[in-house]
C-alpha cells in the first residue's frame, strides 16, 4: 500500500504526543496500527508497552485484526471499560465487586425505593427508564451523590425526590458491592487518583498509548487516558463524526488536544480514499451547518477520486412508497452491482421495518448489520407471542415468554408448577395452567388475564392483525412496561414505541392471523439463508467505520433525521455527515411526507445540500 506524505509523517512520528484529526475516509485506523507495526519492527518497541484503547468490542477486534494481518502480536488492545475493570481489580482484587447486571432485581430496588419507603407512585408506575437515565447523566458527569447534581424538565419527580432516589439506590449497590457499566470508569479514575500503589503501576505500565474514535471521548476517559501517559499519546478522530453526547461524548477533547497534552503536535488526514468527488462536495457543504467545523483545527476533506455520480434526493409520499421505489431502483443497480454493495441507513430501527416487509415480498436479499430482524426485537416478539398463543394454544415457547409479561408476579416457581403440570397431564402449558386452582391468591390474577387476553384475541372479530396488536398494546399497557428500564443504543428513549407503530402497521395490511403467523416465519427464514450476497441494512449510528459502494439514507424528513426525540441538533447534523461519508460511489437520499398518519415536511439537512444533488424527477 502506498501511504500519502501526511500518512507517512504520521506514521514515523514515535515520541512525544500527537492529535490526529482525521475527515471520513481518510484511512485513520489503518495509520494507527502501521504506527504500531513501525513502533514494533523498527524501534524495537516491545507490544506489552503499547497500550491501544477503543470505545466498543467491534472496534477493538478492528484493531486486532489490522494488526494480526501486519504480522503484529502482543500488543495490549482494551476498550475503556474493559480497562477501567482490570485498573478497579487491581485496587480492590478481582471479584470485590460484582458487576450488576440483573435487570429484573434493578426494578425490584427501584420499586421498594419509589413505591415502598416514598409512596411517589403506584407499584405498577415506577419509572424505571426516566430514572435510570438521570443517574446515568451523573455517572457521565462523574457526579456522586454528594456533589450538585444535574436536573432537568423529563425528570419524573421532585430535584429533591430525584437525589433521595439516586442516593438510596447508591447506598444498596455499596452494600451489597455492586457496580454498573456506568460505573466502571468513575471508580478507575478513584483508584489511580486515590491508590498510589495502583497509581504507581498503571502511569509506568505503558510507555506509549494510541486511542482510535477519539472524538467519542467522555470527561472521565479523557482523565484516565491522560493518567495512563501524558508523554507520548496519539489519538486519532474525526469531529464530525461526533455521535455519542448522550453517553458524555464531547468533541471538545480531541479539538482541543493540544491544551490538555505538554508539547502536543496536531496532525491532519484530511483526504478522502473513500468517497467520490461529488459526494465529498456534498458532505463539505453540508459539513458548513456542523459548528465543529469552524475550529481551528478542522480541515475540509479533499476528495481523492474522480466525480462518479451527483447524489440523488426522491421525495415518496410514505414509508411503503419508498420501500417499494428503492426496491425497484435495486434490481436495477444489481446489473452493475452486487446486492451487497449496497447499504440502506436509517436513523432508527423501526425505519427499516417496511423496507424488510418489501424486500422479502419483492425477493431482495438482505442482512441486519449489526441488529435484529424487527420479528426478534423483544417488544416485537412479546406482541407475536400473545397472537401465537391465540392462534395456538399448544406453542408453550409462546407461553413461556409471556407468560409473566407485563408484570403479573407469576414468578419462576409457578412456571415450575405449570410445567410439571404440563407433563403429568400431558397437555400445553396454556392448559395446565388452567387447571392450576385460582383459590391461591398468588396465581389468580395472573391466571385470569392470560385467560381473558387469549380469549378474547380467539373470539373478537378484527377488521385486522393491526387492530389484534392495538388492543394488546391498549389492554396490558405494553408500551410502557416494554420502555421501563430500557435505552436504545442510539440514546433514543422512544425506539420500542416506534417499533410496535411500524409492527402494527405492518399487521394492518393482514386480516387472517394464521397467514400472518407464516408471514412473519418466511421472512425468518429468509434471513437465515446462508447468503453473503444481500443488501445492507442499519442504522446510520452502526454504519459508523463501514462504507459500501452504493448509499440510500431512508426517511430524511423533518421529526425522524432529525429526530424529534433527541436532545441535540447537532449531533443529528453529524448523523447525517456519517451517513452521506458512507457511501463510496452512489448515494440516494429520500425524504417521506407521511409516517403513521402522521404529515411530515422534508428535513433542513437536505435544503442544506439541496445545490449538490440531484432531484429524481420519477418520485417527485
Amino acid at each position: 500500500m502506498n501511504y500519502s506524505e501526511a500518512q507517512l509523517e504520521i506514521i514515523n512520528t514515535i515520541d512525544g504526543n500527537i492529535g490526529v484529526i482525521a475527515s471520513a475516509g481518510s484511512g485513520k485506523t489503518t495509520v494507527l496500527t502501521k504506527r504500531i507495526e513501525n513502533m514494533v519492527k523498527n524501534h524495537s518497541i516491545a507490544p506489552q508497552d503499547i497500550l491501544a484503547v477503543t470505545f466498543s468490542k467491534k472496534a477493538k477486534e478492528n484493531i486486532q485484526d489490522k494488526l494480526k494481518e501486519l504480522n503484529v502480536n502482543g500488543v495490549n488492545i482494551e476498550t475503556f471499560h474493559s480497562l477501567a475493570l482490570k485498573i478497579i481489580g487491581t485496587r480492590y482484587g478481582v471479584g470485590y465487586f460484582k458487576v450488576w447486571t440483573l435487570q429484573w432485581e434493578k426494578e425490584k430496588i427501584m420499586q421498594t425505593i419509589c413505591y415502598d419507603r416514598m409512596n411517589l407512585c403506584s407499584k405498577d408506575d415506577v419509572p424505571y427508564n426516566d430514572i435510570l437515565r438521570f443517574i446515568g447523566k451523573q455517572k457521565n458527569a462523574m457526579l456522586s451523590t454528594t456533589d450538585e447534581l444535574i436536573y432537568s424538565d423529563d425528570d419524573p419527580f421532585s430535584k429533591n425526590n430525584m437525589k433521595e432516589i439516586f442516593v438510596s439506590y447508591e447506598k444498596f449497590k455499596e452494600e451489597n458491592r455492586y457496580i454498573e457499566f456506568d460505573d466502571f470508569l468513575n471508580l478507575a479514575n478513584e483508584a489511580l487518583n486515590e491508590d498510589e500503589n495502583t497509581y504507581n503501576y498503571y502511569s509506568n505500565c505503558f510507555k506509549y498509548v494510541l486511542s482510535d474514535e477519539f472524538q467519542d471521548i467522555s470527561k472521565s476517559q479523557s482523565l484516565l487516558l491522560k493518567k495512563l501517559n501524558s508523554k507520548n499519546t496519539m489519538i486519532v478522530g474525526d469531529p464530525l463524526q461526533a455521535i455519542y453526547s448522550f453517553r458524555g461524548g464531547n468533541s471538545k477533547y480531541i479539538l482541543d488536544f493540544e491544551k490538555d497534552y505538554s508539547n502536543a503536535k496536531i496532525a491532519h488526514l484530511n483526504k478522502n480514499y473513500r468517497c467520490s468527488e461529488d459526494i465529498i462536495k456534498t458532505a463539505n457543504v453540508f459539513a458548513n451547518i456542523i459548528p465543529d467545523s469552524k475550529h481551528k483545527n478542522y480541515r475540509e476533506s479533499i476528495a481523492n477520486n474522480n466525480a462518479f455520480k451527483k447524489p440523488e434526493f426522491a421525495i415518496y409520499k410514505d414509508e411503503w412508497e419508498e420501500a417499494d421505489k428503492i426496491a425497484d431502483k435495486i434490481n436495477v443497480l444489481v446489473k452493475e452491482y452486487k446486492y451487497k454493495d449496497i447499504a440502506i441507513l436509517a436513523r432508527t430501527n423501526a425505519q427499516l421495518t417496511k423496507i424488510q416487509s418489501t424486500f422479502h415480498e419483492k425477493l431482495i436479499p438482505f442482512s441486519i448489520v449489526n441488529g435484529s430482524l424487527f420479528t426478534d426485537l423483544p417488544e416485537i416478539k412479546l406482541l407475536i407471542s400473545y397472537l401465537k398463543l391465540a392462534l395456538y394454544e399448544n406453542d408453550n415457547e409462546s407461553f413461556r415468554y409471556l407468560y409473566n409479561k407485563p408484570n403479573r408476579w407469576l414468578d419462576r416457581k409457578f412456571l415450575q408448577e405449570v410445567e410439571n403440570n404440563s407433563k403429568r397431564r400431558n397437555v400445553s402449558f396454556y392448559s395446565s395452567m388452567m387447571s392450576i386452582d385460582r383459590r391461591n391468591w398468588r396465581f389468580k390474577n395472573g391466571i385470569d388475564e392470560i385467560y381473558e387476553v387469549i380469549n378474547y384475541l380467539q373470539n373478537k372479530r378484527f377488521s385486522s392483525i393491526g387492530d389484534m396488536i392495538s388492543y394488546l398494546r391498549v389492554r396490558l399497557n405494553i408500551d410502557e412496561f416494554v420502555t421501563k428500564g430500557k435505552q436504545a443504543d442510539d440514546g433514543s428513549y422512544v425506539e420500542q414505541i416506534e417499533n410496535m407503530n411500524a409492527f402494527e402497521n405492518i399487521a394492518k395490511k393482514y386480516t387472517d392471523l394464521n397467514k400472518f403467523i407464516m408471514y412473519l416465519d418466511d421472512i425468518t427464514k429468509d434471513l437465515q439463508v446462508d447468503n453473503e450476497n444481500k443488501v445492507q441494512l442499519l442504522t446510520i449510528h452502526k454504519s459508523k467505520g463501514l462504507e459500501y459502494p452504493v448509499v440510500f439514507i431512508i426517511g430524511c424528513s423533518d421529526g425522524l433525521l432529525p429526530h424529534n426525540k433527541s436532545k441535540d441538533l447537532n449531533d443529528e447534523k453529524k448523523l447525517f455527515y456519517v451517513g452521506i461519508t458512507r457511501a463510496e460511489k452512489e448515494l440516494y437520499i429520500s425524504s417521506i411526507l407521511s409516517n403513521n398518519a402522521t404529515e411530515l415536511k422534508i428535513s433542513p439537512f437536505v435544503y442544506a445540500i439541496k445545490e449538490t444533488i440531484k432531484p429524481d424527477k420519477s418520485a417527485m
